[in-house]
């Protein structure tokens, strides 16, 4: 990078978006030396004369991104009401704003989609999920705050751990090839439990990002501890990705009545044999099982994690039926595969449910609020290898029309 742009700052993200890299001048903006203390929960890449290599893990990140994503009021409002407009033309009707770490905190804002809701141009309804920290006085004021149609505070979330490829995600075991590492927990699991415990009892619904089966664990037992503690509830707890579980805490979504939140085409995201290499051939057998889950009476809900992957809904309906892996040929675990019938409702009610709002989002109904869209062709009548690339024709939130590509189509819609 340096060799590239040795005058400014640079920094590019990896996909997954927990680690980064950043040339000479970021890390001299950001006065990050060899003698800079590793931040909690965070690494700072070293070479073997034990300089900056440029390498930032996890919590370390947000010592340059501080820097870089310092955007004005106005720059804010460009980029969410760019932001609109992409979601509009996918057919996205409502999001989760999810808390992406203290390190990307920087670019929240709910000022700037309370401006654009109060001016009649938020065309998004945005689901906000600030962070699970243990301040409940200041969540709770923003839950009275923003409790409309169009913008509501429906829970909080959290980190538990990273992601398998850097080893940043939590395992029961170590890591298959580098056994001197399990990854780490965000926090200490006691003050998970205890943050969840009392989110629980002020009625909130929490979502916990969690990756590795000690994650994944963790966040079970958070649940089930609270259960036991303030009484079973309709809490509507989640869990985030949900990608290498253990087997014997599958059924466990059920029995605690949490949902299996998923991205079906992180799987593809993923390098599949680096993956497997990071986690050995044993565990390989319980990455992302959606059929698995399904079959076990555990509730589904799709997204996309936009922007780690694209926001197009279509792309993960088809990694859900296909299992199309990142070859662009090979099914990984064809056998967790579901149906079209079965990924469109994990796309649509299983959210709607996640908000508390099931009565009047997530099926076309009588009674229900008009979020509707109008796909160029019919799913289930085209092969499944051209889902992804199907155009949006119509997208109408809340009765209004924003976004309208009919024009293109010989059509006359009624």
């Amino acid at each position: 990078m340096d060799r590239i742009l040795p005058d400014r700052p640079a920094l590019m993200f990896h996909a997954e978006g927990h680690y980064v890299w950043v040339n000479t001048k970021a890390l001299e903006i950001a006065n990050i030396h060899r003698d800079t203390e590793n931040p909690s929960y965070g690494i700072i890449g070293k070479d073997e004369n034990g300089e900056p290599d440029g390498l930032l893990y996890e919590k370390a990140m947000g010592l340059v991104i501080r820097h870089a994503y310092n955007f004005t009021k106005d720059e804010k409002k460009e980029l969410f009401a760019n932001f609109l407009d992409h979601a509009a033309s996918l057919g996205v009707t409502a999001v989760h704003d999810l808390f992406a770490t203290e390190s990307l905190e920087i670019l929240n804002d709910f000022d700037v989609f309370k401006e654009f809701e109060d001016n009649g141009k938020l065309t998004t309804r945005v689901h906000l999920w600030p962070a699970l920290n243990g301040n409940l006085e200041h969540v709770k004021r923003l839950r009275e705050t923003y409790q409309s149609d169009k913008l509501r505070v429906s829970g909080l979330k959290q980190f538990i751990d990273g992601v398998i490829t850097p080893r940043t995600a939590y395992l029961l075991e170590p890591y298959a090839d580098q056994p001197e590492t399990r990854g780490e927990m965000s926090f200490p699991s006691d003050t998970i439990k205890k943050w969840v415990v009392e989110a629980d009892k002020e009625g909130f619904s929490i979502r916990f990002h969690a990756i590795g089966d000690g994650a994944i664990r963790l966040a079970l037992d958070a649940y089930e501890e609270a259960q036991k503690t303030n009484g079973k509830r309709d809490s509507r707890h989640s869990i985030e990705h949900v990608e290498v579980i253990h087997p014997d805490d599958i059924g466990r979504f059920k029995e605690l009545d949490v949902t299996a939140s998923m991205q079906p085409d992180h799987f593809a995201m993923s390098e599949r044999g680096v993956y497997t290499d990071r986690i050995g051939n044993e565990r390989e057998k319980y990455v992302f099982l959606i059929n698995t889950l399904q079959k076990s009476g555990a509730r589904l809900a799709f997204g996309t994690d936009f922007p780690i992957d694209v926001l197009n809904p279509l792309l993960q309906i088809y990694r859900a039926v296909t299992r199309i892996d990142n070859s662009g040929k090979t099914a990984w675990h064809p056998h967790e595969g579901i149906t079209l019938a079965e990924a469109l409702k994990a796309y649509t009610v299983g959210p709607a449910y996640g908000t508390f709002r099931e009565h009047e989002l997530g099926t076309l109904e009588a009674g229900k609020l008009a979020d509707i869209v109008v796909l160029e062709r019919n799913l289930f009548d085209i092969p499944v290898e051209e889902i992804p690339d199907t155009k949006v024709q119509l997208t109408i939130t809340d009765g209004n029309i924003v976004f309208d590509d009919t024009k293109s189509l010989n059509k006359q819609y009624t």
